[in-house]
């Protein structure tokens, strides 16, 4: 406990950036799933036909993995891309399903006779709807956006892994370090922020069912769709000055890397926003080719298996130069080597190695097809890895 705290006491001011990014992610994308959720709801309670295609398209937004569904937005115009917007959208897809819900629910237990009141003194359908139902039906919703809350601070955590900030990346960058300390300064954090926001909506929710009125919630929401229209359509980085993005991938060699490049630029004079501690070659390479970032460091046998699936040739020059004639036909340039050589180690356990005989790589590849080690599994499925080494021995 005394080194969470030690932890935090020094990096009070990157705590709270993250903090406040991490927040406006979660109020921003519930604010807008409650503008879509709320009408939707109305919509599938009173038109059950329309309702069922609603409710189905908010189930099957949940079922999609949170990293596979940013995966699939990156590449998309306007939505997509590296940074806020695409974690945007996708922590409103998933918030939406228990908006929708809770609004049909409250609408379905009111009473019949309370409408029948209503139509009775002469209300249209809408004045029904805005004076009778949705204030009955207010603390049912109140108590859906408290759970799409919480649930987007959960969800919001992975959004660091696409440059979107928030208290992820404590989470990611201490799974790279394998330090506990750091993860937990981000677990933390985001649980005292969902205690937070629950503990608020609560709050509202007790309020309306003393029969506050309608008007500052319809406020409130208002302001949270136009802090969200903000956001999504700021206009992207133009000029002749515009800074170089520089990527990585979210491990610690790689944000090495990121960083000595963007050290590299900036010796030259050169203006450097950096989006390091990406989620990985997919989402590197998806943002490098929509224009997110503009560099960053890739190693040719990834870049020929990986990227454009094909067999990664032997030779280091020949890998070299496959893998700059694949991104030329894309469009993108591969630079010269930095210097920096990544390859495979194979490491044994001292017991295994003495109770198996093996003193040397042809012992070990002597004995690999009936004897499998625990092999990364990038190296287990790559031609240049484990298949070759069964092959060459």
């Amino acid at each position: 406990m005394t080194a969470l705290l030690e932890f935090w006491s020094s990096n009070a001011a990157e705590l709270w950036r993250l903090f406040e990014r991490h927040l406006f992610l979660v109020v921003v994308s519930t604010g807008f799933a409650v503008l879509m959720g709320v009408p939707a709801g109305i919509v599938a309670a009173r038109r059950p036909r329309l309702g069922r295609p609603l409710l189905a398209f908010a189930n099957l937004a949940q079922t999609i993995p949170s990293l596979a569904l940013l995966g699939f937005l990156l590449p998309l115009p306007f939505i997509g891309g590296v940074g806020p917007r695409t974690a945007l959208v996708a922590l409103t897809l998933y918030a939406l399903l228990p908006v929708i819900r809770t609004t049909v629910a409250g609408l379905a237990t009111i009473d019949r006779p309370i409408r029948d009141a209503g139509i009775a003194m002469g209300m249209t359908s809408r004045q029904l709807l805005w004076m009778v139902e949705l204030p009955l039906a207010l603390p049912a919703i109140v108590a859906g956006v408290r759970v799409a809350a919480v649930i987007g601070v959960g969800t919001a955590t992975i959004a660091a892994a696409i440059g979107a900030g928030g208290l992820g990346e404590y989470i990611f960058r201490g799974l790279s370090m394998v330090d506990s300390t750091m993860i937990l300064a981000g677990v933390i954090a985001a649980a005292v922020l969902a205690l937070l926001l629950d503990g608020l909506l609560a709050g509202l929710e007790h309020a309306l069912k003393r029969g506050r009125s309608l008007r500052p919630v319809v406020l409130a929401a208002a302001a949270i769709a136009a802090a969200l229209l903000v956001a999504l359509v700021l206009p992207a980085r133009t000029g002749p000055d515009q800074p170089i993005g520089v990527g990585s991938k979210n491990f610690t060699e790689q944000v090495l890397l990121g960083e000595l490049l963007a050290l590299t630029l900036e010796s030259e004079g050169a203006s450097v926003e950096r989006r390091l501690n990406l989620g990985g070659t997919f989402i590197c390479d998806r943002a490098l080719r929509s224009g997110d970032i503009d560099v960053y460091v890739e190693y040719t046998g990834t870049a020929v298996s990986a990227i454009f699936h094909d067999e990664v040739p032997r030779d280091p020059a020949d890998a070299f130069n496959t893998a700059r004639e694949m991104y030329a036909a894309h469009g993108l340039t591969l630079f010269r080597p930095l210097g920096f050589n990544n390859t495979f180690a194979i490491l044994v356990r001292g017991d295994d190695a003495r109770r198996l005989g093996l003193r040397s790589i042809a012992d070990l590849g002597r004995v690999a097809a009936r004897w499998r080690p625990g092999f990364g599994y990038e190296f287990l499925q790559r031609a240049d890895g484990y298949t070759g080494l069964v092959n060459a021995y």
